[in-house]
């Protein structure tokens, strides 16, 4: 059978069907390649060689829980270099510079990017950056001026410059009490700064916590933005972690009111009472479903007083049990059950991706990522030129801000620039952001009219609305293996468009090879007996009934589900008969209908118009059956073809 292979526009394909569709991945020849000899290549496609390390790799991609034998990855080399011959003939084609194939690539890349800034990025840097913070433990104090997120810059500028000065007071000898008494908000009468107990990573905001962890001991703080408002930190202590210990208590409210049974739970863990049984007598927090007592991890990380903390810490762990002892929560006999330790790297990092799960730092959603492109070497800020900028929102007070005249040439500077030297080789183009054009921007989105109104937050927001356009490229640039795995997806899609051509979509199919081969085999392609009947449908059996009487008075399903909502109606023929409603049908005679059968668990009434003879198929009918039947001819002239014309080369006794 002669093919003929012509360009076409090909159909897209979701990703769900690509997926089932493509069996081999792609990734573009190793760069030494050209430099191979007849000697080291296992096979040659349009003489391009393909190494046995090229080949093992793939195999690898597509059957990952297979061991590559040599038997296995000989059979597999065919398949591969069937589909880079496959690529060639599509690029050939021009396949790949079909709009419907570059969307779909890009719909591809939009959607999986994010996920790597996720998983691979975000979450990544929150995981290092606690590890390397839970190693030690802080003891802070710090002044809080509350603020709205969306505070304007007068709020900021007068906070900023409250916290300044008692920063300076502080510096020249002001108690702490003092300043946090005068200067911090209140929040029910009392301030809302404070010294915060012992703290370890994960305890506090992560903006607060990242400044106090990059402070030095006894020194004091810029303003720190959180999102509480402006603060002032000074790191009183640091110090190494305390391991956390896992302790079990037997708990006790009042030291003096419990005295008698404090001693009776003393003298029978002295005598030999199993724990348990001891907790469960004596315990005021006893509990049926922890009959041991048990409080957990206890460490410095703010959940428990620093007090009762220290009593932990204290523990003897050759004792079996210590007390009593008394803290502001009441008294406890206490047992040390374990030491948090890790055995390796790995299971310390499952320990903190546990831990930050549960301090829910992984909820990661649009506004994150953005934050993240936001603050990659992408996007390039120019301080002088902000600073000037915000200097001149400064000098504007009084004035509307449309009013306001801009200068040049500071209209024209570069606020913003967003730029990668490898832009380039994505052919990408670099993007600058001017003053004016910010202040439109501010004028038009925020309607804004005063200068003192403008939010140095607003710049962040004007920027975001630029970088979703560039998420691939500067994935791509930040992700080799986002690269790596589009790069695949680019030529596994593109070999999919050409099979769907030269092989699957009907139509494409040559009409006269077909048509041949049903000529050449026509008791192949006929109908056994059928039965032509009509199907009705309802969930409400009266409606069903309604519907029935309607049809069985003009015998017509003209209008018919458009007068009875919800009416599932079908007229057809079939000679499948095995499974119901249909399996009625033999037992009917023509014009005879039943309501003994149910479509989807719904009332159903199947009716029998009459029993269609067998007899042979036209070529329109059996046109589908017998391009399907065609397939492996197909494939195997394909394959000739691609072998000829590209000098397929096969040297499968060179893999070892």
């Amino acid at each position: 059978m002669r093919l003929s292979f012509r360009a076409r526009q090909p159909i897209t394909f979701s990703a769900v069907l690509l997926a089932l569709a493509i069996s081999i991945i792609f990734k573009p020849a190793l760069t030494q390649a050209q430099f191979l000899t007849d000697r080291d290549a296992v096979a040659f496609v349009g003489g391009e060689p393909i190494t046995q390390s090229e080949v093992r790799t793939f195999y690898a991609q597509n059957y990952p829980l297979d061991t590559a034998h040599r038997d296995s990855l000989r059979s597999f080399l065919k398949d591969y270099v069937i589909f880079r011959a496959k690529l060639l003939e599509a690029e050939q084609m021009g396949l790949d510079q079909n709009p419907a194939y570059n969307e779909e690539v890009s719909s591809f890349a939009e959607t999986t990017a994010p996920s790597y800034w996720i998983e691979k990025g975000i979450k990544n840097e929150i995981v290092d950056r606690f590890l390397e913070k839970r190693t030690s433990e802080l003891k802070v104090q710090h002044l809080l001026i509350r603020l709205r997120q969306d505070a304007t810059v007068r709020q900021l500028n007068e906070a900023s410059e409250t916290l300044l000065q008692a920063r300076n007071e502080w510096l020249n000898g002001a108690s702490f009490d003092s300043l946090n008494n005068a200067i911090s908000s209140k929040v029910n009468g009392r301030p809302a700064g404070g010294e915060l107990p012992w703290f370890s990573a994960g305890a506090t905001v992560i903006d607060f916590e990242d400044a106090a962890y990059g402070l030095p001991v006894s020194t004091i703080s810029e303003p720190i933005r959180t999102q509480f408002g402006l603060h002032l930190i000074m790191v009183l202590e640091k110090r190494p972690t305390h391991p956390a210990r896992e302790v079990s208590h037997v708990f006790f409210r009042d030291a003096k009111a419990d005295s008698v049974q404090i001693d009776e739970a003393m003298q029978a863990l002295t005598n030999g009472t199993p724990w348990s049984e001891v907790v469960q007598r004596y315990s005021a927090a006893a509990n049926p479903a922890s009959p041991g007592g048990s409080m957990g991890f206890v460490g410095y990380d703010m959940r428990y007083a620093d007090s009762f903390v220290d009593l932990v810490m204290n523990l003897d762990p050759s004792q079996p049990y210590e007390g009593p002892f008394e803290s502001q929560y009441g008294a406890h006999i206490l047992r040390l059950d374990s030491v948090q330790q890790y055995q390796t790297v790995d299971e310390e990092r499952e320990d903190a991706i546990a831990t930050l799960e549960r301090l829910a730092y992984f909820q990661v959603d649009d506004k994150d990522i953005d934050n993240r492109l936001l603050n990659t070497d992408f996007v390039q800020k120019n301080e002088e030129v902000l600073d000037a900028f915000n200097q001149w929102l400064l000098e504007g007070e009084g004035q509307s801000l449309s009013d306001m005249e801009i200068l040049e040439p500071f209209s024209y500077e570069v606020l913003v620039r967003l730029d990668h030297p490898r832009f380039q080789e994505f052919d990408v183009p670099s993007l600058e952001l001017t003053v004016s054009s910010y202040v439109d921007w501010v004028i038009q989105q925020k309607e804004a009219s005063n200068p003192m109104d403008v939010s140095p937050r607003w710049l962040d927001e004007y920027i975001k609305e630029y970088l979703r356009p560039y998420l691939t490229p500067m994935t791509r640039i930040q992700f080799a293996d986002f690269n790596t795995s589009l790069i695949q997806y680019e030529r596994g899609l593109l070999v999919f468009n050409y099979n769907d051509q030269a092989l699957w979509n009907p139509s494409y199919a040559d009409t006269t090879a077909v048509q041949a081969h049903y000529g050449a085999n026509r008791e192949a392609y006929q109908f056994d007996t059928r039965y032509h009947y009509t199907l009705l449908s309802h969930p409400q059996d009266s409606v069903l009934m309604q519907a029935v009487e309607e049809f069985e008075q003009n015998m017509s399903m003209t209008d018919l589900a458009e007068q009875f909502e919800n009416l599932y109606a079908v007229e057809d023929s079939t000679q499948f008969v095995e499974s119901l409603p249909w399996a009625e049908l033999p037992m009917l005679s023509p014009g005879e209908g039943t309501y003994g059968v149910k479509v989807q668990d719904k009332p159903a009434w199947i009716y029998l118009h009459s029993v269609l003879a067998p007899r042979f198929m036209t070529f329109e009918e059996a046109f589908m059956r017998a391009f399907n039947d065609m397939q492996p001819d197909l494939e195997e002239s394909l394959e000739a073809y691609l072998m000829q014309k590209y000098e397929i080369k096969m040297k499968p006794r060179r893999i070892r």
